[in-house]
């Protein structure tokens, strides 16, 4: 008999093997191996076209996110020590390259995953004294959630296949985290393995987890809302779109291949009768033979502009502009707000992107802090660059009317958008803060 539960679990498992399908789908797309438009016989021309436009849109999502790099402080009421022991650990974790690859893998995938593990002690030390974060892959990351908070994980579970380091055969590894049922916090963290043909698992490794929280640590990598796993840089459309290109582009190659040419075609003679040497003088052997060229008849206007609306339309959906791709560098000298005109689209998407990765940010590097014994409530904030490209001489300009009119320099500096704080309580801060200059009072934006 069929029961609800069933359903539901039937229903878990279809849309998890939906999801990581559409993962596997973006991150062919990302590295160019997505199946070709036009089929074409072996050892015949293959006029496809890989017009690699995923790659695009999320190296330049991730350069416009982190590119600039992040820093990352710790409040005013931190232990002694916190911040120099914080910037050695992420400095222990090769921090920029570890955001970017963290935020490529959110671009594809739709989330991004950390693990932190014990410090471990490098070659030829004795310990180590800063914790390892792994960025996971998030086709191997499964996570189960309460049924009525999808944001209170309970379960990961992090599967891969790979072979054995010492006998070197094909095994399946699995890892379960799971948070304790008896009432104790903490979590226990489950190491195991299947051999070969082997369903069974077989468990290595049993251990506690002190703290409160686990190990894993994830975040959206845009807002999906009543949803655990987030929204990527190239869901289906984006695809599509990319695919829709990639074909106008092979079908444009092919015809100009087939037809750019004219084609020479006569009738009422043998080929053998009529010579077309460059240096000959081509004369009809024959009263009542023809000889013609075989010319298109159009051009490629109409699969152009198809194209162009193609191009336009993906621009638009996945909020990059095209002067962010080297478009429009025709255009000379473009003022600040122009710039900020044009990149608006991409910039709103990025702020977007920094209060989803930048929570992920603060609470690995609490957590950091926590391992390394400086308590589990240490405030952290972030600090981020400008978003757009700016003219500096115009911002300098506004920066010293800004300062002559009262401002302090680093209100003038952050109305510019030069210097940008993330913190959670930061807007609590600012608004009840105000600057007495020249006798009035002036709050910070």
């Amino acid at each position: 008999m069929f029961s609800i539960a069933e359903g539901v679990r039937r229903q878990a498992a279809l849309e998890d093997l939906a999801r990581r399908e559409r993962m596997r789908r973006s991150w062919t797309a990302y590295h160019g191996n997505a199946p070709k438009c036009l089929k074409h016989a072996p050892g015949q021309p293959d006029d496809n076209v890989q017009a690699n436009y995923a790659r695009v849109v999320v190296d330049q999502g991730v350069s416009f996110l982190f590119g600039g790099g992040v820093d990352i402080r710790v409040g005013a009421d931190a232990p002694a020590g916190a911040q120099q022991w914080l910037d050695a650990a992420w400095l222990h974790n090769d921090r920029d390259t570890l955001l970017h690859r963290l935020a490529m893998n959110g671009a594809v995938c739709g989330h991004a995953f950390v693990k932190l593990t014990r410090a471990e002690a490098a070659e030829g030390e004795r310990s180590s004294r800063y914790p390892r974060i792994v960025v996971l892959d998030p086709l191997t990351v499964s996570a189960r959630w309460r049924p009525d908070d999808w944001e209170s994980v309970v379960r990961y579970d992090i599967e891969w296949n790979g072979l054995d380091p010492v006998s070197g055969g094909a095994a399946a590894f699995r890892q379960t985290m799971m948070r304790r049922q008896d009432g104790q916090s903490g979590w226990t963290i489950t190491d195991q393995r299947s051999d070969g043909d082997d369903a069974r698992w077989q468990t290595v490794r049993n251990e506690e987890w002190p703290h409160a929280w686990p190990p894993v640590a994830g975040c959206q990598n845009l807002p999906a809302p009543n949803e655990f796993w987030g929204t990527s840089d190239l869901e289906p459309d984006v695809l599509d779109l990319c695919r829709a290109m990639s074909f106008v582009l092979s079908n444009a190659a092919r015809i100009l291949r087939l037809h750019a040419h004219p084609r020479l075609w006569g009738s009422g003679f043998h080929a053998d009768d009529l010579s077309l040497g460059p240096d000959d003088v081509t004369i009809l052997p024959v009263r009542d033979a023809q000889l013609h060229l075989l010319e298109m008849q159009g051009d490629l206007s109409s699969s152009l502009e198809l194209y162009r609306r193609i191009e336009h339309a993906l621009h638009e959906l996945t909020r990059v502009p095209e002067i962010s791709a080297g478009a429009l560098n025709a255009l000379g000298r473009v003022s600040g707000v122009a710039l900020r005109v044009l990149y608006q689209p991409l910039m709103e998407k990025t702020r977007t992107k920094r209060m989803l990765y930048g929570t992920l940010i603060r609470e690995v590097s609490r957590r950091m802090l926590a391992m390394g014994g400086f308590g589990e409530d240490v405030h952290i904030d972030l600090e981020w660059p400008a978003v757009a490209p700016t003219d500096p001489y115009e911002e300098a300009q506004t920066s010293v009317l800004y300062t002559q009119l009262g401002m302090s320099g680093e209100a003038a500096l952050r109305r510019l958008g030069l210097v940008v704080r993330d913190s959670p309580d930061e807007q609590t801060r600012e608004t009840g803060r105000a600057d007495t200059t020249n006798g009035r009072q002036e709050e910070r934006p």
